[in-house]
């Protein structure tokens, strides 16, 4: 049976150190090709800095001015916030949400520099936690975003909805994600960077579907692989069209 899905986990923009990014223009094709109906666009982590806060100011833009151009299919924009940066991250997290219209932020520990449970990441978190934003925070295996660590900061902003991405690598990452995800409300997992149905039995068995959203982490990883690993998950039909949009419908109508 045919799905409609929502890649809650996709980005443009360019990683400089791997050299791996995709245009709006690419990442618009690769949907059409792969089956992604609509998605939630982020910066990829990782670019160009060498104007600094400007340079993050303009990716922000970019990803707004993407989400006005095809409304039809992106859902919405996540902002980009360099905690080093410091007061001007705390201020362009604001622009992000406030002039921008973007839905929330997105983050990546390993290339962004800093750890979740740090004051710098807080400051950022501080700025926008009264607002009903999404947070999509890269799941990491060490210590700078475990699943545990994400938990702790989703439990101290409740106003705010958490997508922990991929955090699947090791099993003790896994077994940290179920944890933290049983007992954190505002905490969701995505089931990017993977292409193993197992991966979503293991998910929707231990945390409910409920709480399980489709993601692919494009261009770093094939959005069509993981589709094709939620089609061939032994999970019944009403959980796989949860997954791949049902939860994020419902998620980013709260927002």
């Amino acid at each position: 049976m045919a799905h409609s899905v929502i890649d809650v986990h996709a980005h443009i923009g360019r990683t400089i150190t791997s050299d791996v990014g995709q245009t709006v223009d690419e990442w618009i094709a690769e949907m059409a090709a792969s089956g992604v109906t609509r998605s939630v666009i982020s910066v990829a982590a990782g670019g160009l800095q060498t104007e600094g806060i400007i340079d993050t100011r303009r990716a922000n833009d970019a990803v707004a001015a993407a989400v006005v151009a095809h409304p039809g299919l992106f859902l919405a924009g996540l902002g980009s916030v360099e905690v080093r940066h410091g007061l001007a991250g705390v201020a362009e997290a604001r622009r992000a949400i406030d002039e921008l219209g973007l839905k929330g932020l997105a983050f990546h520990a390993t290339f962004e520099g800093f750890t979740v449970r740090s004051a710098a990441f807080s400051a950022v978190l501080d700025a926008v936690a009264s607002t009903p934003a999404l947070i999509l925070l890269h799941s990491t295996p060490d210590p700078k975003a475990s699943p545990s660590a994400i938990a702790q900061v989703a439990a101290d902003y409740p106003l705010l909805t958490f997508v922990m991405g991929h955090p699947l690598f090791t099993e003790d990452q896994r077994s940290q994600a179920v944890r933290a995800v049983t007992a954190t409300p505002n905490l969701h997992v995505d089931i990017a960077y993977q292409a193993d149905p197992a991966v979503t039995e293991y998910f929707v068995r231990e945390v409910g579907a409920s709480r399980v959203l489709f993601g692919s982490d494009a261009p770093f990883f094939s959005a069509r692989d993981v589709i094709r690993s939620v089609e061939q998950a032994e999970i019944s039909d009403d959980d796989r069209a949860a997954i791949f949009s049902g939860n994020a419908e419902a998620l980013l109508a709260s927002l």
